[in-house]
């Protein structure tokens, strides 16, 4: 299997330990959402030009002042701004097994590899301070997780065994990681290269200590033929985490029905779990304030945003007549809009609309593929 095709595969990762639990689950004790300004700029990548080479872009928020920032003969993919906007993070793409991370100013000034180590180094986030950055690497033979300075100094790895972890993400405080890892199968082995494999949701500290498993009592599965839709992003499929921490959101497939994508919502100490719905449901994040879940579905015959209460009540689609299949991104800082990427068959361009699916306005035109879009933070913007 290609490398790159097996960590996305990877990264279609989720359990349940409480399937049938009974338990309500309420909404998180977060208090009334204060919406925060809105950014100017968005970050995203695009090969327009360049032809499979995907190149970082910075833009404002009405798509207007397009500016290329990399001239570089890297692939990039998943730019993300730093805590205080800053920053760019990235990671490179290869085709040899060497994917790196790489850091940048806003302007793609003082481009500098901050992974650099043999084997592929991906799916980068800061620490919400900003003064670490976490990540996946291959460098030991197996995927595991590692954290390092925000320059790329002291790098520790956090993980060490046989299986492979991924998929990791600071909690909102930056206290603890939460992380997927692939368990044995009924042979006892782990399954590195099938198409359906089994995951544990856990978490732990920041030095790799107190690692916990949240999903205890049955691993559900991942199946690769998700990725066949070509409408994958490499976060999609990561747990959500409530902006207080309370709570996690994840999807599952069963070994039964691998097309059949369930939601669970669970505590975070997993403690209490819950199934809320089910039928074609992917990518779950908590909307800004708490109170509703965002995700997508292909239960109308192509990928959509759809949003709903905790509890999964008010199941509603906002990207009514949107062209092509959905690709989420997020929400604005202020909670009032959501940036996503649209696939059309032909080429992929971002677009950005109110909370409530309505002034649908397309940021991005011509023959080419932009992806994975991204705000910047208000902190730091002047």
């Amino acid at each position: 299997m290609n490398a790159w095709l097996f960590f996305c595969v990877l990264l279609l990762a989720s359990t349940s330990a409480c399937v049938n639990s009974p338990d309500a689950v309420s909404p998180p004790a977060s208090g009334p959402f204060i919406p925060a300004s809105i950014s100017e700029r968005i970050v995203f990548v695009s090969d327009q030009g360049t032809s499979l080479l995907r190149q970082i872009y910075v833009m404002r928020s009405d798509g207007s002042e397009r500016t290329r920032i990399t001239q570089s003969s890297i692939d990039f993919i998943d730019p993300t701004f730093s805590p205080d906007g800053l920053k760019i993070l990235a990671t490179s793409h290869t085709a040899d097994s060497s994917d790196e991370i790489y850091l940048m100013n806003l302007d793609g000034t003082d481009l500098e590899n901050v992974s650099n180590a043999p084997g592929d180094d991906r799916f980068a986030s800061f620490s919400p301070d900003g003064s670490k950055i976490l990540f996946t690497s291959m460098r030991d033979g197996n995927s595991e997780i590692y954290i390092m300075d925000s320059n790329g100094q002291h790098q520790i790895r956090l993980t060490s065994n046989e299986v492979n972890d991924h998929s990791p993400q600071f909690t909102p405080d930056g206290s603890r990681i939460v992380f997927c890892s692939s368990t044995p199968d009924r042979s006892g082995h782990f399954p590195y290269d099938v198409l359906v494999n089994s995951y544990d949701v856990y978490v732990m500290l920041l030095d790799g200590s107190g690692k916990k498993c949240l999903t205890t009592e049955q691993s559900c599965f991942a199946s690769s033929s998700y990725l066949s839709r070509n409408t994958f992003n490499v976060r999609d499929l990561e747990p959500g985490i409530s902006s207080d921490g309370s709570r996690i959101v994840f999807t599952s497939y069963m070994p039964e029905s691998i097309f059949d994508h369930r939601l669970y919502i669970m505590d975070s100490g997993g403690e209490t779990c819950k199934r809320l719905v089910s039928g074609d449901v992917v990518a779950p994040t908590f909307a800004p304030g708490n109170a509703k879940i965002l995700l997508r579905s292909h239960r109308d015959g192509k990928h959509d945003l759809y949003e709903m209460d905790l509890d999964g009540t008010h199941f509603t689609k906002l990207t009514r007549g949107t062209p092509g299949h959905v690709i989420f991104a997020q929400c604005s800082p202020d909670g009032f809009r959501i940036l996503f990427t649209t696939d059309d068959g032909t080429y992929r361009h971002v677009w950005v609309m109110n909370r409530d699916g309505s002034a649908q306005t397309q940021l991005t035109f011509g023959d080419g593929n932009d992806t994975y879009p991204r705000y910047q933070p208000v902190r730091g913007v002047k």
